[in-house]
């Protein structure tokens, strides 16, 4: 199947270069998942945007939103 090779870190858009501090700091290196969205830009922010919006969901209790992301990386085959 084809695939698309992981950006690297010399062409990663600058526009993505919160995100990826953000990553490097919490888990050392930036995540796979940006590395494949980073291709758009835009796209890749409006699914961190996503991804943030369910974290700090206030109607959404803290402890359920753990349990949450847990299940959807249990679902999607993710190591952690």
């Amino acid at each position: 199947m084809p695939f698309l090779p992981d950006v690297s870190d010399a062409e990663f858009p600058s526009e993505l270069e919160a995100v990826a501090e953000a990553q490097r700091k919490l888990y050392g290196k930036i995540l796979n998942p940006t590395r494949q969205s980073a291709y758009v830009p835009h796209i890749a922010l409006g699914v961190q945007a996503l991804a943030r919006s369910f974290t700090r969901s206030p109607k959404l209790p803290g402890r359920i939103s753990e349990l949450v992301n847990v299940r959807v990386a249990a679902i999607v085959g993710c190591p952690f």
